[in-house]
């Protein structure tokens, strides 16, 4: 058996969360790399990230490359005075943390994040900050509907997709993990709200979906887009011959 989602018992001070946030809506948001993912604006504002620059808003699995520089705090981060104690509440190792926007009216195209879940030792953490009646998370064939401030673990190598049906913007804090006992053993909780499955997880990244993040990476036209995509190309299968 495998987790599908969780909703964890604990729940973060909404209030709080959207003070952090407001200080920060006037930065400079990313737009996601992988254009292809979406329709409409999808944007990130970086709270960890390779090397601490708020400007790198790739976030790849460690299952894509193996990644030559540690993921670090960005100064967004210390601009933020609630968001670092939720983070210091996840006693794991962090790799990618940021804010997620997705824009009025925009939608994310169904795909899977391939090799992100717990069971491969990666969990992908979401707490909704802003969000409403009109967000439509789909996960496989599931409507899962997150409240503001609520935690949840979501098995994002199975098909997902958003739409903000509505006409305010919807943004999340997402936390990457790295699974380690204390994470595992905090699942066990028997207070938490987990769905179970037993579909096998999702395959590993196929080389076609690599390239596609190799030419995402590429458009970026940046030293780092550049360098991320050098590492995935290097782990390509070679042809045989």
């Amino acid at each position: 058996m495998l987790i599908k989602h969780c909703r964890f018992s604990i729940h973060f001070d909404v209030d709080r969360l959207q003070r952090d946030v407001d200080k920060l809506q006037a930065a400079q948001w990313k737009e996601h790399y992988n254009k292809s993912n979406y329709d409409g604006e999808w944007t990130t504002l970086q709270l960890r990230a390779l090397g601490g620059s708020p400007d790198n808003n790739t976030a790849m699995q460690s299952s894509a490359l193996q990644l030559q520089q540690s993921y670090l705090d960005t100064p967004m981060l210390q601009q933020c005075e609630y968001i670092p104690h939720v983070l210091n509440f996840f006693k794991a190792e962090k790799t990618a943390v940021r804010l997620m926007k997705l824009s009025a009216g925009a939608i994310i195209k169904p795909h899977r994040d391939y090799d992100l879940n717990l069971e491969q030792g990666e969990a992908r953490i979401h707490v909704p900050i802003y969000t409403h009646a009109a967000v439509h998370f789909m996960l496989q064939d599931e409507r899962i509907v997150m409240d503001e401030g609520s935690c949840w673990y979501l098995n994002l190598s199975l098909p997902h997709s958003v739409k903000n049906l509505g006409t305010k913007d919807r943004i999340h804090l997402v936390i990457d993990l790295v699974a380690n006992d204390w994470l595992r053993n905090y699942f066990q909780e028997t207070d938490h709200a987990i769905a179970m499955m037993e579909e096998p997880p999702a395959q590993a990244f196929k080389d076609d979906d690599k390239l596609k993040m190799i030419a995402e990476l590429r458009r970026m036209q940046t030293p780092m887009g550049n360098q991320l995509a050098d590492e995935m190309e290097a782990t390509l299968r070679k042809p045989t011959k």
